[in-house]
């Protein structure tokens, strides 16, 4: 015993060791233990394919290999079985069925049962698979953990009809971790689909001492068929849970599809043997071009049902292919081909972009031209034809170059990089000397089907030089001369314009090495001097000698070219332009077939810079002296008039003299030191501008020459011209006629013809009739002569005006020259205010709603959550529906409650019954909220329904609408009677609006005074009104009909105010006090004086 002692007076404490006790607390094993086994069948690709890369090495789960390198494994308890898509395969043995699981992950409580719709009617079953995460239980008065019982039940509802229990079960006993079990539900015959429906029977805890969640995983849709898939390339695979917490994600690394290849063509080495004679053989590749060329004629995945051999140009294939193998440096040291192609297409997509997809792993474009389908590479080519001003309409090429922003200095490239599990990576590629001249312009790309680095930094320097070599394109029109090139091909172009000097025409004659020209050419010795021969195939030979127009090669033409071909020279200081085409159009211009070529410039020295960093050369395109273009001069103005249709016309000329150098002109003027205009530029010498106005005018004009260098501008002086002076004329009518809430305004123009330049009508309107006060309405280019004045109150006045202005900005006189303007106001007429409110009231969803009749409620007496007692005669239930629905971008929440009571009285049928709908539903764009409330009560066929309806409506497109509705509905005799009232709120026409609707044949506002007596001071029934009374601010009325008097509010008789009686009587007082009076009746006019004296008297009397 240990004693404390006190200290400072404090008692002495004494204490004590307890007695011995019992054991500690005890947990019991667990005795739940699941080994859940997944079965996976995986399409990989379309068949026949080569298959794994490596065996089990080349299967990946949750992005591990089953086998590593040295051959141990990294999984137990696992079968693999690989079917490579051949068209005789077997069947997977172990895969009786076609399932297909789909994740749940919801708690399943006692408080709400979980529900599922099936819709699919070809199902054979449906397995459920339950997770219990623990099981336990914990005893509070001495810790022991013991095992816990839950008890599940599953129902079935075939075709929307009731529920049948198909499985009651339990979990009993304990689980520390993870317990799955899976139940398979057999589905009988069904027309629209189940209802699968899991009830937790145990109620849940709610207890930390107990540990009881049950979970629904997931859910199997199951279709018993062996099937053995042909021609599609699969993976089965089983293997159990211990090594994974939920199905791991599969991944192969394969060798896919089997396509067509040359016979001269080895894969493997990508090498070409000897001479290609056009035959295939069956072979993997990466290739992209075979791989272009296996899916055009591929008939199950491709367009091989559509597009045959004899429609696919193989030979450019052939030479694209060998482009694609060619070897170039992988940035590591070592080689690889220039372009391969490792894709995997998962879903369904347009032709023409899968297509141009594939040919865009070897840079290239495809198209559909003259029957066949043609596919082109951005890789070197010679000029396959010439374009000069001798063969060029007009001998005029335009000219666009490149926007600054699409002259990207930056690229980032995404590729699928095989370090990392082929997943995607990012290859950022820049172009210094692009940085310095633009700075950071950044672009981003998906590279197709590439899964090497060195490919996506090629794509990437590939874009960034042509980017910025390739800024320009050309446009220009030929004659049949642009049938000798298609999209993809390179041409040449020798523009004088453009070089500087003549480099290109026509062939006088040609025999041997002898060629005379058109014109004496600029030629020298040593150039490269270019022709067309006659099989229009460009060919080019050495200058040997020249003589006046004749020229001298230092060896003869293949064959001499015919008069009239075009030719082209070269030298090492002016070369010709060379374009890629990009699209060749054919037209008729007057009877005559034109083409318009438009080409986007080609450099041949970037291939080398892609590929091996070399530097670019460009070639000298143009001998004009680049750094100064001088101005035109002698800019001067004029004017001439032209009289058309009756109408003149008056035009001003800018003129000047040519600049040297120049290729084009830009001319600007403006008028009384106003903003300057631009006219468009022009290789000529003058511009007009049409429709002048009276003023003073200034031109400034600019030259430009072929490198787009622009000179200062050159002034003329300031000069005074007259154009049209004369106002056009005033319309002939203007009416306002009034419509619903608007006033539509019409007018006219003079039948001569002398509005003819009119350029638009004012429209001028003011409160008052003077036209002083008027603000413009708007103006209406001409010919328009109407318009409506819309959103006006009923009353409201307005006074109109018009006049025209013409294209020259004279202004004519008014209509109405002279007094108020053409009054108008909106219609007064009740009858078109009737049908307005009857079609906008019709149209609208709280009108049709409220007119619709009440669904009848035919309660089935038995259901879900059923109450239910009585027979045959007599009975009565409560009926109740849940159901939860969610897939894609919809879920739907519906609750149905009905109480019902039926009895059979010999050969009459009652029932009474009371339903609350309630329906809650989202879709991708869309809620939407309702509640319905039907009470019923019927005696054989007649029936009596009272329903209120409130729904909530909102959407993406910004439309929201509320409505509440009452309905009461009566059916006697076969004929059904309705009485309603609807509040609502919509926006579905981009306008608000509100309403509250009646419908009825009688509709009162009743007054009770206290003493039981009921007045009804306002009715409406049978489309009239009655007021007991009223007070009016304003009203227009077209017919009234007065049941006994009307007078003025201060009416006194024989003293002040008037009265009209419906006997004819009729007296009106003075209104300055004076007493005097007028009378009129029947018979008679009777004026009296202010003491009463009878003064005129006029009638019969």
């Amino acid at each position: 015993m240990k004693k404390l002692h006190a200290e400072r007076g404090l008692k002495r404490i004494y204490g004590a060791k307890g007695g011995g006790g019992g054991g500690g607390s005890s947990e019991s094993p667990d005795s739940l233990h699941s080994i859940a086994r997944a079965k996976v069948l995986d399409v990989i690709s379309a068949g026949p394919i080569v298959g794994l890369v490596n065996g089990l090495q080349s299967v990946y789960l949750d992005g591990t290999p089953i086998q590593n390198a040295d051959g141990s494994l990294n999984f137990q308890n696992y079968t693999v079985d690989v079917r490579t898509g051949t068209q005789d395969q077997d069947y997977i043995p172990g895969f009786p069925a076609v399932e297909r699981e789909a994740g749940v992950g919801v708690p399943l409580t006692s408080d709400a049962p979980w529900v599922r719709q099936i819709q699919n009617t070809q199902l054979t079953a449906v397995r459920v698979r339950f997770g219990v995460p623990a099981l336990q239980r914990q005893d509070t008065s001495n810790g022991n953990i013991t095992g816990y019982r839950v008890d599940y039940a599953i129902d079935l509802s075939v075709d929307g009809g009731s529920y049948t229990q198909v499985l009651a079960g339990a979990f009993d006993g304990k689980t520390t971790s993870l317990y799955e079990r899976s139940h398979r539900i057999e589905l009988p015959r069904a027309k629209n689909g189940w209802l699968i429906r899991v009830r937790r029977i145990t109620p849940n805890a709610h207890t930390a001492t107990i540990a009881d969640a049950i979970n629904i995983e997931a859910i199997t849709e199951i279709i018993d068929r062996k099937l053995r898939y042909p021609m599609t390339a699969l993976v089965g695979m089983t293997f159990d849970a211990r090594s994974f917490s939920s199905v791991p994600v599969r991944s192969y690394h394969v060798r896919g599809m089997i396509f067509r290849v040359p016979t001269n063509y080895d894969p493997e080495t990508r090498t070409y043997s000897g001479t290609w004679d056009g035959t295939f053989k069956a072979a993997w590749t990466n290739n992209p071009a075979w791989v272009y060329y296996g899916l055009l004629l591929d008939k199950l995945n491709g367009l091989g049902d559509r597009v045959d051999a004899s429609m696919v140009d193989k030979w450019a294939l052939y030479a694209i292919a060998r482009h694609c193998d060619e070897l170039v440096s992988d940035g590591k040291g070592g080689k690889e081909p220039r372009f391969t192609c490792n894709c995997v297409i998962q879903t369904k997509a347009d032709a023409f972009k899968v297509v141009q997809d594939i040919a865009s792993v070897f840079r290239g474009i495809s198209y559909w031209g003259a029957g066949s389908v043609v596919a082109s590479a951005d890789m070197p080519s010679d000029p396959v034809y010439l374009y000069t001003a001798a063969n060029v309409v007009g001998g005029s090429f335009k000219y666009v170059g490149s926007e600054r922003k699409t002259r990207y200095t930056v690229a980032l490239v995404s590729y699928n990089d095989p370090t990392n599990q082929y997943k995607q990576a990012v290859e950022a590629v820049q172009d210094d000397d692009g940085i310095a001249r633009y700075g950071v312009i950044k672009t981003e790309v998906t590279a197709f089907g590439c899964t090497s680095q060195a490919q996506a930094h090629r794509l990437g320097r590939w874009l960034l030089l042509t980017s910025r070599y390739e800024t320009g394109t050309v446009s220009f029109q030929v004659g049949l001369d642009g049938t000798l090139c298609a999209p993809g091909q390179v041409i040449a172009v020798a523009d004088p314009k453009k070089a500087g000097r003549r480099i290109g025409g026509r062939i006088r004659a040609a025999a041997g090495e002898t060629i005379t020209l058109d014109k004496a050419p600029t030629i020298a010795a040593g150039d490269r001097f270019t022709a067309i021969l006659p099989s229009g195939i460009a060919q080019a030979r050495v200058v040997k000698a020249v003589n006046g127009d004749t020229v001298t090669l230092a060896a003869r033409f293949d064959a001499d070219p015919v008069p009239g071909a075009v030719w082209m020279v070269e030298s090492n200081e002016l070369a010709a332009q060379q374009y890629r085409v990009v699209s060749v159009q054919e037209s008729d211009d007057n009877g005559q077939i034109v083409y318009t070529i438009n080409a986007t410039q080609y450099e041949p020295g970037k291939y080398a810079a892609i590929d091996d960093g070399a530097q670019i050369q460009q070639r000298p395109i143009t001998i004009v002296p680049p750094s100064v273009q001088p101005p035109p001069s002698n800019v001067r103005l004029s004017t001439y008039s032209v009289v058309d249709q009756g109408i003149s016309k008056t035009s001003m000329v800018i003129a000047w003299d040519a600049a040297n150098h120049a290729t084009s002109y830009v001319a600007e003027w403006r008028k009384d030191n106003g903003e300057w205009v631009r006219a468009p530029s022009t290789g000529g010498l003058q511009v007009e501008v049409p429709g002048i106005y009276q003023g003073k005018y200034l031109a400034r004009v600019r030259a430009e020459n072929a490198l787009g260098v622009t000179s200062i501008p050159a002034y003329g002086v300031d000069t005074q011209l007259t154009g049209k002076t004369t106002p056009p004329p005033s319309v002939v009518s203007l009416t306002a006629a009034g419509i619903v809430y608007g006033i539509d305004l019409k007018w006219a123009f003079p039948g001569d013809g002398s509005a003819g330049d009119t350029q638009r009508t004012e429209i001028w309107y003011s409160r008052t009739p003077n036209r002083d006060d008027a603000t413009k309405f708007s103006d209406f280019a001409y010919p328009q002569a109407s318009t409506s004045y819309q959103g006006l109150a009923v009353g409201q006045v307005f006074y109109f005006w018009a006049r025209l202005v013409d294209t020259s900005g004279n202004v004519g006189p008014w209509f109405p020259a002279k007094g108020p303007g053409v009054q108008g106001q909106p219609s007064t007429d009740q009858s078109d205010y009737e049908k307005y409110f009857a079609g906008q009231i019709g149209k609208s969803a709280l009108g049709t709603e409220l007119r619709a009749p009440i669904d009848l409620i035919t309660p089935p007496m038995a259901g879900d959550a059923t109450i239910y007692a009585g027979d045959e005669r007599l009975n009565a239930g409560v009926w109740s529906l849940q159901a939860a629905i969610a897939e894609g971008d919809m879920a739907v929440a519906k609750k149905v409650e009905t109480v019902a009571a039926q009895l059979h009285s010999g050969s009459n049928l009652l029932n009474a019954a009371v339903q609350k709908e309630t329906i809650a539903r989202v879709e991708a764009d869309r809620a939407m909220a309702q509640d319905i409330t039907t009470v019923q009560a019927q005696v054989d066929d007649n029936v009596a329904a009272v329903q209120t309806v409130a729904k909530s409506y909102a959407d993406l497109n910004g439309r929201v609408a509320a409505s509440y509705q009452i309905k009461v509905q009566t059916t006697a005799d076969g004929h059904k009677y309705m009485a309603s009232i609807g509040v609502g709120i919509d926006n579905e026409n981009g306008v608000v609006e509100s309403q509250v609707l009646v419908s009825a044949k009688r509709f009162a506002v009743i007054d009770e005074d206290g003493s039981g007596v009921i007045g009804a001071p306002f009715v409406v029934q049978g489309g009239q009104v009655f007021l007991r009374q009223a007070l009016i601010g304003a009203g227009w009325i077209t017919n009234a009909m007065i049941g006994s008097y009307i007078q003025s509010d201060n009416y006194i008789a024989g003293r002040q105010g008037w009265r009209l009686d419906k006997t004819g009587w009729f007296e009106i007082n003075a209104a300055d006090g004076s007493g005097n009076r007028l009378v009129m009746d029947g018979s008679s006019v009777r004026v009296y004086d202010g003491n009463g004296v009878l003064r005129v008297r006029m009638g019969m009397w």
